[in-house]
């Protein structure tokens, strides 16, 4: 058998001009037998979080877009025979109330109205709320005078 009959040895590792393994084309390639898989996994993960995001953008773009075609429906009217749950413009009366205030203490103007309104002290932690009136246009309906 002749030796140009033999089929040449193949060397796996990038070899320069002058027969020698690159050190660099080693270390390359050793690195990529070491961490393929890793790299495969970060790879991977990397797509998998782009291409999430990427179809949250597109539905955030389709909602939006939606809600630029169709507006939001005014909320439905009352019916006339309806009364609101809190008082309206119609003038009402308020009844006084003890208010709690924590450890805070009450003011003097307080615990004066709570004497004439209820008579007594006021109790620790609570403040007086007197009654009054609310509702209408009139400057007394907001504590104002005229």
């Amino acid at each position: 058998m002749n030796a140009s009959d033999e089929t040449p040895e193949v060397n796996d590792q990038a070899t320069p001009e002058d027969g020698q393994t690159s050190p660099v084309g080693g270390k390359v390639k050793d690195f990529f037998k070491k961490n393929g898989p890793k790299m495969l996994f970060v790879c991977g993960a990397v797509l998998a979080v782009w291409a999430a995001l990427a179809v949250h953008a597109d539905e955030e773009e389709a909602a939006q877009e939606s809600s630029e075609i169709d507006p939001p429906l005014p909320a439905p009217e009352p019916a006339a025979d309806e009364k609101p749950k809190r008082g309206g413009p119609e003038p009402h009366s308020v009844r006084g109330a003890l208010v709690d205030i924590g450890d805070r203490q009450a003011s003097a103007k307080a615990q004066e109205n709570y004497r004439r309104d209820v008579g007594g002290d006021l109790p620790a932690g609570k403040t007086w709320r007197p009654p009054h009136s609310r509702g209408g246009d009139s400057p007394e309906d907001f504590g104002l005078s005229s």
